[in-house]
């Protein structure tokens, strides 16, 4: 269960980008393979792209999805690196795509936060505080019951898409769209780990790096 304290400052951190994951986070995918045109194999140079405001959160993001996919074969940068500030015009982003060679982008976004609060009901369960007293005491210290009081336990989960572009054509091809649904996050490093992994291997799955 995750503290006021923390759930606080995660709020912070939403409002300026990514949802954040902890270790013991739940992440799960739905992907939408889009209409495939023309058989175009696999991508020689993927840029990946993180809509995120908060350049540390953009970078770490990228990274960690840069570095999943490498691990699966494919040449992918992160976009901080020839767009140190998030692109703003298409003359300049599509011209460094053709000059570096991208023929993949692959473009990830933070598209929504549920919050909700589940009751778990009391319940009666055995003392476990005694120390060996005897066959009666272990008897005894089991025999006992203790009343547990219910609580109020608030989760959250927070939702990340990642849309994969091919750049052949006049508008390019989306090929691959995945959402991200994560639960109880809490740091910025296990969120972009948890996503990339789950993205990567989308993308594997559909033999698309």
């Amino acid at each position: 269960m995750m503290t006021s304290g923390v759930r606080s400052v995660l709020v912070v951190a939403f409002g300026c980008g990514l949802a954040i994951l902890a270790a013991t986070a739940k992440t799960k995918i739905t992907t939408s393979p889009e209409k495939k045109g023309p058989a175009l194999g696999p991508p020689k140079k993927i840029l990946v792209l993180a809509v995120f405001p908060n350049p540390n959160v953009r970078s770490g993001f990228e990274d960690a999805l840069t570095g999943e996919l490498s691990l699966r074969g494919a040449n992918a940068v992160s976009s901080f690196v020839p767009f140190p500030q998030l692109p703003k015009e298409r003359g300049p982003f599509e011209k460094t795509l053709i000059a570096d060679g991208y023929d993949a982008v692959s473009v990830s976004r933070f598209v929504g936060r549920d919050d909700k609060l589940e009751w778990t009901p009391g319940m009666y369960s055995y003392a476990t505080d005694y120390i060996g007293t005897g066959p009666w005491g272990g008897y005894w210290y089991t025999y006992q019951t203790v009343f547990v009081p219910g609580y109020l336990d608030a989760e959250t989960s927070v939702r990340v898409r990642t849309d994969f572009w091919r750049t052949s054509g006049a508008a390019g091809q989306l090929v691959w769209s995945g959402t991200t649904d994560t639960i109880e996050p809490t740091s910025v490093p296990q969120a972009a780990h948890d996503i990339g992994v789950a993205v990567a291997k989308g993308l594997a799955k559909a033999k698309l790096i």
